[in-house]
Order: C-alpha cells, then structure tokens, then sequence
C-alpha cells in the first residue's frame, strides 16, 4: 500500500500534559478528547505487556487515527508530495501515533505502585515523531460516531423515559437539549439502544417470542412456577395452512447447544405428496425431556388440526 502523502503539523506536544492518571481508562479518555478538539480522532489499539526483571508486567497501549490503514508503513516528511486522494474509504494510511504508557511511581520499586501517562512516539530509525497526520481536520466532526456516543448516565436517562412511554423522537429531543451543543445524538441510536436494552432484560424465549409476535407469527408459550418463559412455539399462517393440507407426515429434528443461549431448537417439517418438504414450526425448549416434546406436538395439533 503506497500513498503518496503531506504530514500536516505534529500534534504530538498537545498530547504531552505531564499528568499521571490512576487508571488506564482515564487516560483513554483524555486522549480521545485532546484529539477531537483538535479535529482528529483517535482508536484504540490492543494492550501490549511489558515484563519487568521482577516477572511484573506493565501495560502499554498505542492510539492510532481513525483514519490509519491495517498496513502502517514508515514515512518521512515531504512537502513535495500531495495528500491522497478521496477514495470510497475514509483510511489515509495516516501514521499518526500516541501511547499510553504504565509506568512504576518509584523505578527502583519493582512491586510498588504504578499509574499511566501520555506519551509521543518515535519513529524508529528515523528518530521522526508519529505526530502527523497525512489528511486534513474533519470537515463536519458533528458526524462523527465518537461525538455521538451515549454515556452510562445518558443510557440511564434514557431507560427511564422508556419506562414512562416516552417515544424516540422526543428521547433525542430531550437529551440533546441536556447536553447543549454537544447534542448531536439521533433518533436511530434511541431505536437502536431501546432494542438492546428489551433484548439484555429478556431471556432466550422472551426476545424470541417479541419477535414472533412482531412477525404475526402463531405462538404458544409455556412458563415456570416463577412466571418465566421455558418454552416457545411460532409458526407462520402460511405453513398453517400447509399443515392442514398435508399433515401426513412430520419430521421433527432439534439442535443442541448451537445458538448463544445453548437451548435445543427444534425444527418441525412436513412433506407434500409429491415429496416437496416444507416446513410447519420451530420450537425453543429449555432441555429435551418427554414432557417438552409432548408439549410440542400438543401445539402442533391444536394449529394443525390434523385429521
């Protein structure tokens, strides 16, 4: 991957404020806010360990530009040369680089106490700082996914509305009123949020059964003592219909442990006379006992209906 690029300023010395943070999340944090405040924005590559003589490992973690390539090639400044040019993709193959650095509150104190720092990065033989950037500042940073991230509070607030009825429309109107001019939420993070939120607080049938019935899918449900869904059947009107003209023969088959729940689900299929499969319903059962699959074809027959 070669681009022909013109480093534009060395950010680095903005990034360079001497503090020592507690935790490594807070110096992500500042990180992250330094560079949108300049125009540019930074993600977060993978924690590389450091071994101490002691066996102790310390952290560190480089910031890359959201606009840096897989491939990050060597570079050296060269004003003779012109940015790259607009591409279907947003990578520049921009080399700008930070690190965020564990380092020991007493050097000589190998099993002492420890915090994080900001620190520039060096271009190995070259001596050069990774303080360029090879693009211009976001045009419109209000775009920007990372200026429109939702914080705890923020969800919180938001659950709350949910449970009131609040509708979408008016979430994203009330929390950007809150948050001023660096509102810029949309109304399809509040869909998006309101549907993750509904699937973390069901179980495996629960979400499962939301969506059926959304569908208009036939469902039958079966619950514990304590009121949980255990059991669910949904089949579509159409492969009703089917079951009721062809209910001669029916397979039933279940997987085990294939889906993020680890619940068997089972699938149920008829054939037609001339040998065409189709199929009739899916079941998700909590475990593969004589009472479940009874329970399954009791609801077979009752939308079946089978002679």
């Amino acid at each position: 991957m070669d681009y022909n690029v013109e480093l534009i300023g060395d950010y680095t010395d903005h990034f360079l404020n001497g503090v020592r943070y507690d935790n490594f999340e807070d110096a992500v944090t500042v990180t992250k806010n330094i560079a949108m405040s300049l125009g540019f924005f930074l993600t977060k590559g993978s924690m590389k360990p450091r071994e101490l003589s002691n066996k102790r490992l310390l952290g560190i973690c480089y910031m890359y530009c959201d606009r840096c390539s897989r491939e990050r090639k060597s570079y050296k400044p060269d004003s003779s040369k012109e940015s790259r040019g607009n591409t279907s993709s947003k990578g520049s193959g921009c080399m700008f680089r930070i690190k965020i650095k564990e380092l020991l509150v007493n050097p000589d104190a190998l099993d002492g106490p420890s915090f994080w720092e900001i620190q520039g990065v060096t271009e190995q033989g070259t001596g050069l700082r990774r303080g360029y950037h090879n693009h211009e500042k976001m045009l419109y940073p209000k775009g920007h996914s990372q200026m429109n991230q939702l914080s705890q509070e923020d969800k919180e607030s938001l659950r709350q509305m949910r449970d009131v009825g609040v509708p979408p429309s008016q979430q994203k109107q009330t929390i950007n009123k809150q948050k001023g001019d660096k509102g810029h939420h949309t109304q399809r993070q509040m869909y998006n949020l309101g549907s993750k939120s509904r699937k973390d607080e069901m179980n495996a049938v629960q979400y499962a059964l939301l969506a059926a019935e959304r569908e208009n899918y036939h469902t039958e449900v079966m619950k514990d003592d304590d009121d949980v869904l255990t059991h669910l059947f949904f089949a579509h009107p159409t492969s009703i219909q089917m079951l009721k003209a062809w209910p001669y023969v029916i397979l039933i088959d279940s997987t085990y442990k294939t889906n993020a729940y680890k619940w068997p689900w089972v699938e149920v299929i008829g054939a037609t006379p001339v040998g065409k499969n189709f199929n009739i319903c899916c079941a998700l059962m909590k475990d593969e006992t004589k009472e479940s699959y009874l329970w399954l074809l009791q609801c077979i027959h009752i939308w079946g209906n089978p002679p």
